[in-house]
């Protein structure tokens, strides 16, 4: 996952932007169309249908099916919509990855068809049904059925704990829908989890028979229609069937696996498009973190905060502002180049092997969770600005709620990941313990390895109990693993670059310190620092290493903020202007005219 290339003539847009600048400008034009846009007056009934027509709107302007298996093209789609429209992120998510996505890699073109036409051009929405009361995401343990009889399947919710909870389904528009059931053969064996399409609500919008929907209420965070779903003999052709080629059925029923391994790569092939998603959400929220900056510290470089009746500094210089928002500042800007470089990654890996879905989900925890502290802490530091959709930066946290506990939470993912990773890096030991130097770059970059290799080595007694307990007590190294493992991969990365940006310098400094000043307490336990070590890095005032590299961090921030590639028009949020009284009340008056 590494980067390559002429770095030394790679602007600084250009490294963090990740795909086609000029159809990230498209989506821009498409998704800030006046006709579109969300009211003070709206209410959430209304911004859902407002939704579904603009959804509509970017279909019809850049289809789906090409999207969706285009992965640079797919995670620009996520990250102009979140940070342009998030009411869009959650069909996004359903109709462009997980229904057209699936339906375009995991049967054959000839069953596909009729159903990729309709996602094609907006005659019907798509979204995946998966997640049930019972199992939440831990989807391997649905209950829904499908069952063989004779010439198709036959879908079944079999007990209250089975229904599905809580695909957007609500709005009463035509559906094409990727369905999760254990598949039951003529033989009356569970073959495990496979994926249906069916169409769950007919042109009028109305559910198909067999299908009941019932609208959930209100949410605070995000505009969403959810719904829970329950079957009663919906019935699916044979054809609906999203096999992948990985086994056949015959008019008896009798399933047949294509070879040996078959069987094993099934569920990890009806959830692959989970994994393209995964990284997509963690994409988009990235972006909603870069925005919310660019909001906050432009905001910040022009507020002056009155101290005393002569001193009047600029927000950003007050110590708590300047720290907190520079050090997340590094930490966005480290996560957006790692991220970038697992959709490269992402873009040719093979969705179903373990390495690749291993590698999602510990991006997954080391972004998204960063993303979500980010957009908090811009929001905070606004004050009462930051209360307002105009500024952007609250809207941005209800996607991140979103799209965070979208599968339960991160850091069941971050676990499961964290302990793959501990296995496959027990047999590399850990350095002996040294005191390391934090002024030196390569000792920092030491120290982060370090704290990978002996995390995964002190976990080794516990991967290898079978006990419940054991599985539950490793769960705190897994977790800590997945995050030094990430950091050390960014970290890796950002070197890479440093030596021709110095912006990128003065973030890899900010970001290792900042790593090793969160874990102080590990690394002295650990022998890897000393006291004087540790008061070099923390020391008051401006003195300290961290805080100096905040203050450089701070000489490059224009640079910086200009390379995120935001347009303040097209941003429109009132902080941003230099006459602030003046952009409120041609934003009050622009609403009122609406």
């Amino acid at each position: 996952m590494g980067t390559h290339g002429s770095r030394e003539r790679t602007s600084l847009t250009e490294i963090l932007r990740h795909g086609d600048p000029q159809f990230h400008q498209q989506l821009q034009k498409i998704l800030t169309k006046p006709d579109f846009r969300v009211t003070e007056d709206m209410s959430q009934v209304q911004r859902r249908q407002k939704a579904y027509d603009q959804l509509v709107d970017l279909i019809n302007e850049i289809g789906a099916r090409n999207v969706a298996t285009d992965l640079p093209k797919l995670f620009a789609v996520f990250d102009q919509s979140a940070v342009l429209t998030p009411d869009l992120i959650p069909l996004i998510s359903g109709h462009y990855n997980l229904s057209s996505g699936s339906l375009a890699t995991l049967t054959d073109p000839d069953s596909a068809k009729e159903y990729l036409e309709d996602l094609d051009d907006g005659t019907s929405i798509g979204v995946m049904l998966l997640t049930e009361y019972g199992c939440g995401s831990n989807i391997g343990f649905m209950q829904t059925t499908a069952t063989w009889d004779g010439e198709g399947f036959v879908l079944n919710t079999p007990e209250p704990l089975a229904r599905k909870f809580m695909p957007s389904l609500g709005i009463s528009v035509p559906r094409v829908c990727v369905i999760g059931a254990r598949l039951i053969d003529a033989e009356g064996v569970d073959q495990g989890v496979h994926l249906f399409a069916a169409r769950l609500r007919d042109t009028n919008g109305d559910p198909a028979p067999g299908v009941t929907i019932t609208q959930l209420g209100r949410q605070q965070l995000v505009v969403m229609d959810n719904a829970v779903i329950s079957f009663d003999n919906l019935r699916v052709e044979r054809s609906a069937w999203l096999s992948n080629d990985l086994a056949t059925i015959d008019t008896n029923g009798v399933l047949t696996w294509s070879d040996e391994n078959s069987r094993k790569r099934a569920f990890s092939s009806a959830i692959s498009q989970l994994t393209v998603g995964r990284l997509a959400l963690s994409s988009c929220l990235t972006a909603t973190a870069r925005a919310s900056l660019y909001i906050a510290l432009r905001y910040a470089l022009n507020r002056r905060v009155p101290l005393t009746s002569d001193a009047k500094p600029f927000m950003v210089d007050i110590p708590h502002v300047k720290d907190t928002l520079l050090t997340e500042l590094a930490g966005t800007v480290a996560r957006t180049i790692y991220g970038n470089a697992v959709k490269t990654f992402l873009a040719g890996a093979d969705l179903t092997k373990r390495g690749t879905v291993v590698a999602v989900m510990a991006a997954k925890y080391f972004i998204q969770e960063h993303a979500l502290a980010t957009v908090t802490d811009c929001r905070l530091k606004m004050a009462a600005q930051g209360m307002f959709s105009d500024n952007r930066v609250a809207d941005y946290i209800g996607i991140c709620h979103a799209a965070i506990t979208g599968e339960g939470d991160t850091k069941v993912l971050g676990s499961v990941s964290g302990r793959v990773l501990a296995k496959e890096l027990g047999g590399t030991p850990p350095p002996e313990p040294t005191l390391h130097d934090p002024t030196d770059p390569t000792d920092r970059a030491r120290l982060l390895r370090a704290r990978t290799l002996m995390i995964a080595q002190e976990a080794q007694p516990l991967l290898s109990d079978p006990a419940l307990e054991a599985r539950l007590d490793v769960i705190p190294d897994s977790l800590e693993l997945a995050e030094a493992y990430c950091a050390e991969q960014a970290l890796q990365l950002i070197d890479e670059l440093a030596e021709f940006h110095p912006e990128i310098a003065a973030v890899r400094d900010v970001f290792a310190l900042d790593q090793i000043n969160q874990h102080v307490s590990w690394y002295l336990t650990h022998g890897l620092l000393d006291i004087a070590a540790v008061k070099a890095v923390k020391q008051h005032g401006r003195g300290g290493l961290l805080p100096r590299a905040i203050d450089h961090l701070g000489v490059h921030l224009p640079a910086l903020l200009d390379a995120f590639d935001f347009d303040d028009e097209v941003l429109g949020a009132p902080v941003l202007s230099d006459d602030l009284p003046t952009a409120w009340d041609s934003r009050l008056r622009d609403q009122h005219d609406h």
